[in-house]
């Protein structure tokens, strides 16, 4: 289980932008991956470490209502020479990114987690405390509405 501990570490890091706030979720991951070995048998340690880090940091931030964004700078992320269809895809995805903050949060929440970071419906609604339902209204409405948007800012 040891072998993942670095490996860890830096995807928290790439998560959470407190360099302390990562290696206390990665103590805190160990501490309840450990709890559960001994309960039960685990198949796969490095899925189930990750899958522990992801809804700790999701618990952090949650409790750290202060903190509106994860901090994303551009430069680092784009190339210096772009082509035509890389810069519209980019535009489309800066409008996305813009229009994605003015959502109310629960839509914001929901449509982040599954689209974004991947977790089924059924997930989404457990991590969220909502139905499942709720939550298909939820990315649904948000799909759409942000369909609407970037097809608005793209003809002006």
């Amino acid at each position: 289980m040891l072998d993942y501990y670095k490996e860890l570490l830096l995807y928290i890091k790439n998560k959470v932008s407190n360099k302390d706030n990562a290696q206390d979720i990665v103590q805190e991951t160990y501490e309840r991956v450990i709890a559960i070995s001994n309960t039960q048998k685990i198949e796969n340690e490095r899925a189930l470490l990750y899958k522990v880090a992801k809804n700790l940091i999701i618990d952090l931030s949650r409790k750290n209502k202060n903190i509106t964004e994860i901090p994303f700078e551009k430069d680092t992320h784009i190339e210096k020479y772009l082509t035509e269809d890389e810069v519209i895809k980019q535009n489309q995805q800066d409008i996305l990114m813009q229009e994605l903050k003015k959502l109310p949060a629960k839509r914001k929440e929901a449509f982040v987690l599954h689209i974004i970071e991947g977790y089924t419906k059924e997930e989404v609604a457990n991590i969220m405390n909502i139905s499942f339902q709720a939550v298909e209204k939820h990315i649904s409405r948000a799909t759409i509405e942000l369909k609407e948007k970037i097809r608005k800012k793209e003809e002006l």
